[in-house]
């Protein structure tokens, strides 16, 4: 008697099932065949090719003007497409045989992992692998090093996405091969600062990188030590060196460890700090001097602020946020908190501006993270650092924090609230020299010296002829005491 029962694993292979399964997996591919299929059809193939040829010429102009903005909205798009089909798809089958990641079933049939996605980014492409039954992640991680040489990347990390799912995360590219940047000249004259583009360095696009203090308002710098905080903060600092010097910038200057990382720059400072104790004072004085000017500005019934003697840019670094909002004493943790909270929050209108610096992005060390509007991933130790340090998601989208090699400080990640695509961007290091260059500069005795309305002494600025012509350098530093015994960097 002839055996017609079916044979299950013969008949999910036939072409129509195929064909449908095809259809159904690629609806966007189809999609779009289809839509030329219909388009040209109705208005011809003629005109439709002329439509094309000019949609590209277009691209091709964006690209070339501003190539970012096209990468942003159009490349990587365009990018991702091609290289899942083109690149990645084409070699898959032959490259996961060749590195041992295949396998077969009791039928013989072969097992393939198979792809499901591919994200692009200018140096990343992160591609989306289902793995057969039987399969661990610890098997594609022994060959990582093949599987980067098979598609010509620099390299290739692994991260687990769910239970079956995985991502083969490949760097394609790194556009700051090179060990140092030149470092922004540092400005001269007060009309050549800009608030709204204070450069620093290069983006991955090769263009200028500058910090926005009118836009961006606040910072949050997340690195862990040896990433290059220092060139960040102080690449600011030299930004920023004719306002220092002219009074138009103060600086509240908070380095708990001591003053190992701001010593050097002692003098440029309004107030400075080396301890929590100190560190708290000078919150406290910070947020007092704010509220005043907030009242004040209500009272005159002003709505805009901007920077004068009368009323500076009021910036406030903390160096390492950790040391005053967890690893303190309690009391002083919560006031902390409690006073950068509200200067994060008030002060956006009156000329405050907040650049915190931290190893450890964590909700529990900083636990107001999320009321800095722009945060900047340098080297994290841990992958999941960079969604703490960015914001949920960030990582998926393309910011590797935690793959950027330790002979690169100053390279980094930059979020800002609302833009979605993380920028990967590097400081210029600053030297010891470039700093002595600045100080040097925002304190020579030629510096104009404004008096400021806060003074306690209620007498003019140095060259006063009520000084009897002797001239004092020192009459505008104020001390905060502190209680340790090493207070050789506790001057303003």
């Amino acid at each position: 008697m002839r055996d017609t029962r079916v044979n299950t694993g013969d008949t999910e292979r036939t072409p129509a099932r195929m064909v449908l399964r095809f259809l159904a997996r690629h609806p966007r591919s189809v999609g779009t065949l289809t839509a030329v299929g219909i388009t040209g059809a109705y208005v011809g193939f003629h005109t439709m090719l002329i439509a094309a040829g000019v949609a590209v010429a277009a691209g091709v102009s964006w690209r070339l003007l501003d190539r970012p903005t096209f990468d942003r909205f159009a490349g990587r798009l365009l990018r991702a497409w091609w290289r899942r089909w083109f690149v990645y798809h084409r070699k898959w089958a032959d490259i996961a045989f060749g590195c041992g990641l295949t396998s077969s079933n009791r039928h013989g049939h072969s097992l393939l992992p198979k792809l499901l996605s591919v994200r692009s980014t200018f140096c990343w492409d992160s591609v989306r692998l289902r793995m057969v039954r039987g399969q661990a992640a610890e098997d594609f991680e022994q060959v990582l090093d093949r599987l980067a040489n098979a598609y010509n990347a620099r390299r290739a990390t692994l991260r687990t996405i769910k239970p079956g799912v995985i991502s083969l995360d490949i760097q394609k590219r790194e556009p700051f091969d090179t060990l140092f940047l030149p470092l922004p000249e540092m400005p001269r004259d007060e009309a050549a600062v800009d608030l709204a583009r204070l450069p620093l360095g290069r983006d991955e696009y090769g263009r200028d990188f500058a910090l926005d203090l009118v836009g961006g308002i606040h910072y949050l710098i997340a690195g862990a030590t040896g990433a290059g905080k220092g060139s960040w903060m102080w690449g600011l600092l030299r930004a920023l060196a004719p306002w220092i010097r002219s009074g138009l910038v103060r600086l509240w200057v908070l380095d708990p460890k001591g003053g190992m990382e701001f010593g050097q720059g002692a003098e440029l400072f309004h107030r400075f700090a080396t301890d929590d104790t100190s560190g708290l004072d000078l919150t406290r004085e910070y947020v007092d001097a704010l509220d005043a000017r907030k009242e004040d500005m209500g009272r005159q019934g002003r709505r805009n602020w901007a920077p004068s003697a009368e009323q500076p840019l009021d910036l406030l670094l903390v160096d390492e946020l950790a040391a005053m909002s967890e690893y303190t004493d309690r009391d002083i943790s919560r006031e902390f908190t409690k006073l950068l909270s509200k200067a994060l929050t008030q002060y956006r209108a009156v000329g405050g501006r907040v650049v915190g610096a931290t190893q450890e992005p964590i909700k529990e060390v900083v636990p107001m993270r999320g009321l800095f509007p722009t945060k900047i991933a340098l080297r994290l130790e841990e992958a999941s650092y960079v969604d703490m340090a960015l914001g949920e998601g960030v990582r998926e989208r393309g910011a590797f924090a935690d793959q950027i090699p330790d002979y690169m400080p100053g390279v980094a990640y930059l979020k800002q609230d609302g833009k979605r695509e993380p920028l990967r961007v590097r400081a210029a290091y600053t030297s010891d020299d470039d700093i002595t260059e600045l100080v040097r500069f925002a304190t020579s005795a030629d510096a104009t010296v404004l008096d400021f309305p806060n003074r306690d002494d209620g007498t003019d600025s140095a060259d006063s002829p009520d000084t009897g012509g002797e001239s004092s350098e020192t009459d505008d530093i104020e001390y905060i005491e502190d209680d340790g015994e090493d207070d050789d960097f506790d001057a303003a």
